[in-house]
């Protein structure tokens, strides 16, 4: 009898199950493929996850749990700009280290600001809403509406982001 591998860390796992998703499309995931390439049974993934749907969910939501945890890391101290200067770099950087994570969450709909997802994105921006307060609070950003202000500045920290992935864009130094 072939011997089964242990199942890496959780988040070792999602991320294999992203870069396939994210290279190969949602249809080349399975249960057995992703087993297949962990030398691992097919039981042993679905003591964790019931199907590929719920996999692919646990996913992107691996993606939103990094992305918020990294964004409320960074300290808030009395210079409210340099703070939001650093949540947008944070924001670049964690989805960067993150590609394939990234994609498969930004495609499942998780990072919507429509809909508050099971993980509470919309939560995270309003977080970020309060830092841009701060800046205008400050007088070091001038906006009428902090929300709308962080909606252009999240819509070109998620632009530049997705230029850098596709190469098009080079990443600053």
């Amino acid at each position: 009898m072939k011997p089964v591998n242990a199942l890496p860390g959780r988040g070792r796992l999602l991320e294999i199950a992203a870069h396939i998703v994210a290279t190969e499309g949602a249809g080349a995931l399975t249960v057995r493929r992703l087993a297949r390439d962990l030398g691992t049974s097919t039981m042993s993934l679905y003591s964790h996850f019931a199907g590929k749907d719920e996999l692919i969910e646990a996913t992107a939501d691996e993606f939103v749990i990094r992305f918020a945890d990294a964004l409320r890391a960074v300290p808030v101290t009395g210079d409210a700009l340099d703070d939001f200067v650093r949540m947008s770099n944070r924001y670049r950087s964690i989805s960067l280290e993150n590609r394939d994570l990234y994609r498969v969450a930004l495609a499942s709909g998780r990072l919507s600001l429509a809909s508050n997802t099971p993980r509470g994105i919309r939560d995270l921006f309003e977080y970020c809403v309060v830092a841009v307060g701060r800046c205008v609070a400050e007088g070091s950003l001038t906006v009428a509406d902090p929300r709308d202000g962080l909606m252009v500045f999240w819509t070109a920290v998620h632009g530049q982001v997705g230029l850098e992935m596709e190469r098009v864009f080079p990443s600053p130094k």
